[in-house]
């Protein structure tokens, strides 16, 4: 998918009249499209029992993060609160990013997006404490705060439901051993 202007010639708008629509589209789109598309082996599919649902793998968007951004601590970071009741941990998680024009090192983080929240049950349903609680709100909401940057946008706006899409990209990354479905919705 292209991420700079030169790339941008196969659109049916066309690079020209894309710019008379709006000229600041590769600076609000930048990062979007470089981060927008999820690699299959990142995902599991699962169903909770009122639907089928894409998961995706947090390690790999620690990773893809780190690619666009740089090391963490350096060309982003995320701040985590938690929030305890009687029953239930939330957290509140903001990221804060640097882009190409601020990765001078002596400038701080100064792109952020949050706090962005999540609620786990502090405990099992056999009543036992769960100690993943906390971890578990956490990534959920650095899921969807880096959701908002783009990154996995492709899974959020439910493009794994189409077995034609993911058969796609099977083939972009070069998958080898993957079984193409032929009954797509």
């Amino acid at each position: 998918m292209p991420t700079t202007k030169s790339e941008f010639k196969t659109t049916a708008i066309g690079p020209d009249k894309l710019e008379q629509v709006d000229p600041n589209y590769w600076i609000n789109r930048k990062f979007w499209d470089k981060l927008k598309t999820t690699d299959p082996r990142s995902t599991k599919s699962m169903n909770k029992g009122w639907g089928k649902l894409t998961t995706i793998d947090p390690q790999w968007q620690i990773m893809r993060m780190t690619e666009t951004f740089g090391p963490i601590g350096w060309g982003w970071k995320h701040e985590n609160k938690f929030v305890y009741t009687e029953k239930l941990v939330f957290a509140e998680v903001t990221i804060y990013w640097r882009d190409e024009d601020t990765k001078n090192p002596t400038k701080t983080l100064t792109n952020s997006f949050g706090p962005i929240s999540s609620v786990q049950n502090l405990y099992k349903n056999n009543g036992k404490l769960d100690d993943e609680a906390p971890k578990k709100a956490m990534t959920d909401a650095m899921t969807k705060a880096f959701s908002h940057l783009g990154l996995c946008a492709d899974v959020f706006m439910g493009k794994f439901d189409s077995s034609k899409y993911v058969d796609e990209l099977y083939k972009e990354f070069n998958i080898k051993g993957h079984k193409e479905v032929k009954n797509d919705k």
